[in-house]
Order: C-alpha cells, then structure tokens, then sequence
C-alpha cells in the first residue's frame, strides 16, 4: 500500500515541461531525443512529420516534440512552438555551409510574438565531428546575440557520442522551476 501511495504522490507533484526540438534536416534531432530518452543513441531514419516521446528526469515529466527539418515542415515550427516551455534549436555544428539557412529559419520562428519570452535552447551539435564551428562562431552566425526576447543559452553537444547531454537534462530540469 505504501509503494502505491508513494507512486501516486508523485505523480501528483512531478513537474511538467513541453520541449520542442526543431532544426534544419539532419541536425541530429531524433538522436537527441533518443539520448534523453534513453541515454544513448539507436539508430533513426529522417523524421517525416513529427515524433513525440514522454522523458522523465529529476522528477520533471517532459513531452519532447521532434518536428520535421525538411523545408515542407519548418512552416509548421510555430504551430508547435506556441504554448511550449521550451524551444530546443538544434543546429549542425560540423555543416558551416548551413549556418545562414539555419539563422533565416531560426529568426523566421523567433517574429512570432507569441514566442516572446520562450527560454531558447541552442545546442551545437556533433562537436565530435572536424571541422565544427565554435561557440563565438554559431553566436556569430544565428546572430544570437539579436535575440532579445527570448532567454537563450549555447551548449555544444555531441548527441552521437552522448557529449554534454547531461548538461542539457539540468537546464531543462531547471526550466520546469519557472
């Protein structure tokens, strides 16, 4: 009786928190979700749509949406951004030659008012692969430091080889504490 209690009790009082991952097309989105979910990498196909998994972690209860990075998708990122906790943008490090498609759709997303005081997650993806962009150089290039209504953080990460993803677990952990 004791154990069921203790079961219901908490989870009356786990937090809540709606992530939202969106990317460019081949960002690692899917991988990443898979490591929160599971700590560590399976194998994925693109995402056609979207994919949706319930991570439960630090006794916060997240609904992760993994939307689509292909071009017939990315106008459908502010239908699911809007009401989220948080908004995770997931962004190729080792693909300079998409950091100004990323920075266009990332500012696209960001007009929507709606959004305003979102906390924006930046994770800089595949550090694990050379050449990579540094931090200063994805600052640069998604024009972060114009980002002014949202709080925004960078964490490079390897979601392939699991670098930084508890870092990644704090932060959102701590988003639920609003």
């Amino acid at each position: 009786m004791g154990a069921a209690f203790q079961r219901m009790l908490s989870a009356f009082y786990t937090r809540q928190l709606e992530v939202v991952l969106v990317g460019l097309e081949n960002s690692g989105k899917t991988t990443l979700m898979n490591v929160l979910a599971s700590g560590h990498p399976v194998d994925t196909v693109p995402t056609i749509g979207l994919n949706v998994k319930m991570i439960k972690r630090g006794g916060v209860q997240m609904k992760c949406w993994d939307i689509g990075g292909q071009a017939q998708y990315r106008g459908e990122w502010g239908r699911y951004t809007r009401g989220c906790d948080v908004i995770v943008y997931v962004v190729d490090a080792h693909a300079e030659e998409k950091a100004a498609l990323a920075r266009r759709e990332l500012h696209r997303l960001l007009e929507d008012e709606e959004l305003a005081s979102t906390p924006l997650l930046v994770l800089a993806n595949k550090v694990d692969l050379e050449p990579h962009m540094s931090e200063d150089q994805i600052i640069r290039e998604l024009n972060l430091d114009y980002v002014t209504a949202n709080p925004w953080i960078l964490i490079p990460i390897s979601a392939l080889k699991v670098i930084n993803i508890d870092q990644v677990l704090q932060w959102l952990v701590k988003q639920s504490r609003g």
